[in-house]
């Protein structure tokens, strides 16, 4: 893997039973890339980033992770539920992140951006589904890691919260030249975060471009992806 390559996939493939979810995916996404994969439920996008993660192992093929991120565990992940036990709180689990921190101003800073403090007690059982992915969220990148790895970050948020995250998101990448991974369906999202999309169509890659040149010619990424792969009224 070159140096400049912090993820690389290769021919990875992911059955269950004779149901394959993955079909021969290959990528590389170089330091300070933006990608986003794109496509409809059931392509296998959640199934391609929790490979990536080690969450499930592939039936075949090889994944690839700069070591240095590993070893100083500047990974950052986001998923819509998370993996925490249902009677924890927000505070325990900042508490579990950051140690002696999680008073620090920069802490408060971003539990304020995220808008936890109004569940900040509460059991994650008792906290909604927005609740749930704005916390996710913010724990993604509460140490400030080298790679970001984002499943539906604003999918499901009201629109003011949306507009919010996605500002906060922008300008956090743009100052630190972060790596960025994520699934998204919602073309301005990637076109504000990405500069690289992929399109998953049946566990398979069907296209890799840049949004940049999409958006050059056909003057944004829903128009793009309402011509070619969304059919009418979806």
């Amino acid at each position: 893997m070159i140096s400049d390559c912090v993820i690389e996939v290769k021919n990875l493939h992911k059955k269950i039973g004779k149901l394959s979810i993955i079909s021969d995916v290959s990528l590389k996404i170089l330091k300070g890339e933006r990608i986003a994969i794109i496509g409809a439920n059931g392509s296998g996008k959640t199934t391609l980033i929790e490979l990536i993660c080690g969450i499930t192992k592939p039936t075949s093929g090889k994944i690839s992770i700069n070591s240095d991120a590993i070893r100083i565990k500047r990974i950052g992940l986001q998923f819509q539920e998370g993996y925490w036990p249902a009677g924890v709180t927000p505070k325990a689990i900042i508490k579990y992140y950051v140690g002696k921190r999680a008073n620090s101003e920069e802490i408060k800073k971003l539990i304020d951006i995220f808008g936890i403090k109004a569940f900040y007690n509460k059991h994650l059982n008792n906290l909604s589904g927005g609740e749930k992915q704005r916390f996710n969220a913010m724990l993604a990148i509460i140490n400030d890691p080298e790679i970001l790895i984002l499943d539906e970050l604003i999918t499901g948020l009201d629109l003011k919260i949306q507009v919010k995250l996605i500002n906060f998101f922008k300008e956090f990448l743009n100052d630190k030249h972060k790596t960025l991974l994520m699934i998204s369906h919602i073309p301005e999202e990637v076109e504000n975060l990405c500069d690289r999309f992929i399109l998953l169509e049946n566990g398979k890659v069907i296209n890799d471009l840049k949004v940049k040149d999409i958006v050059s010619e056909y003057g944004s990424l829903r128009i793009f992806m309402e011509k070619y792969y969304w059919q009418s009224g979806e």
